[in-house]
């Protein structure tokens, strides 16, 4: 059966309203996430999420427990003994309000009236950690086994969440043609726009590539990848890395040598600048600080703006864009541009020579006086 977009997922038919426990109410709820990931409308990475919450809460609430001595009190004990989370640990307010969340969704699923949830208090901090430099980022990736390596590689050069990274197969990356598709799944942002893939990815991923067959899964799957990373973190005495931080990484490292622009949306799968202002905005600093510098010329110094200069520079002899190694079309070197005032037949104009190159005129040509 195939579903689409438009499908009725809050109910399923012939289900709804035959829920009495609590177990039946969670069962009815992973069913519907897990039709909604195979209609694409939600990612893998949801389900397993929603599992995990489903498993702490099923030891708050028993499965066997009736629908109906779920009220508001009994909630409210319930996300209470959550808060004070496992193991002497505080459950962070994101996550807190995840839970409840996916306890209202079962109770609403199961049909009858949802009792009242109590307030949870929460305001959002973005993480910044990420990876400082590209030393950093070499050690870390040196001291991993051939086969991590290759994931940390894709996980730090595409920007991808780890359900994208684990879904990418064989198809998604062209070591030859030079370009990576990416996703952003959770976003639901299923462009699979092609994209110029990173000079590193090609040339770490470039005999791995090559000798996977059609339809293969890209990287293999690393369970356990945030611990993992983490303890090699703390011997190689770095900050502590998870698989969530190679993505910061990625952005970070864009938007301070970008700025805030289109194509940061597209990568990343965002609809506007709102969460990539809150999360990255430390990481253009001297960006920043250029701007205000020329504001205070302006308007202070009262400076007239620095007119760009129209000379071009010359063009490197050799620009090859993907890394030596990796396979990629070699680019044939390009000179540098011919000055304008030097005609199709190779000889200066007249009165014009190359080190007597008049002020701009706006397109008009300036003959000089002999």
């Amino acid at each position: 059966m195939i579903f689409t977009p438009s499908d009725n997922f809050d109910t399923l038919p012939g289900r709804r309203g035959r829920a009495k426990t609590v177990g039946a109410a969670f069962r009815l709820l992973l069913e519907r996430t897990a039709r909604r990931v195979r209609a694409g409308v939600r990612s893998p990475a949801t389900l397993r999420m929603q599992r995990q919450h489903v498993e702490y809460l099923r030891e708050r609430l028993p499965a066997r427990t009736p629908l109906a001595q779920v009220d508001a009190r009994r909630i409210a004990q319930v996300l209470e003994l959550e808060r004070r989370g496992r193991r002497d640990r505080v459950l962070s307010g994101g996550t807190l309000r995840k839970r409840a969340s996916t306890l209202r969704q079962a109770l609403q699923l199961a049909g009858g009236r949802v009792p009242a949830f109590p307030e949870i208090p929460y305001k959002y901090t973005p993480t910044r950690e990420h990876l400082p430099d590209f030393d950093t980022y070499q050690r870390l990736r040196d001291a991993l086994p051939l086969h991590r390596r290759l994931w940390f590689v894709v996980a730090c050069w595409t920007g991808q969440r780890f359900g994208d990274v684990e879904a990418m197969h064989r198809e998604d990356l062209d070591c030859d043609a030079g370009w990576v598709r990416i996703r952003s799944s959770k976003t639901r942002r299923f462009t699979g726009g092609r994209y110029q893939a990173a000079p590193e990815l090609l040339h770490e991923l470039a005999d791995h590539w090559r000798a996977l067959p059609a339809g293969a899964q890209l990287v293999e799957s690393w369970p356990h990848v945030s611990s993992q990373l983490t303890r090699l973190a703390e011997r190689l005495q770095l900050p502590r890395t998870t698989a969530h931080r190679l993505r910061h990484t990625f952005f970070t490292w864009f938007v301070a040598s970008n700025g805030f622009t289109p194509e940061l949306l597209e990568l990343g799968g965002w609809k506007d600048l709102t969460i990539p202002a809150q999360v990255y905005a430390h990481a253009a600093p001297v960006r920043l600080q250029e701007q205000i510098g020329r504001l205070h010329r302006l308007v202070v110094l009262r400076l007239a703006p620095q007119k760009i200069s129209r000379r071009r520079e010359p063009e490197p002899t050799s620009p090859v864009m993907v890394a030596e190694g990796s396979g990629g079309p070699a680019v044939p070197p390009a000179g540098p541009p011919e000055p304008a005032h030097v005609d199709h037949a190779g000889r200066e104009q007249d009165g014009v020579g190359a080190e007597r190159i008049e002020l701009s005129t706006n397109g008009l040509r300036v003959r000089c006086a002999r």
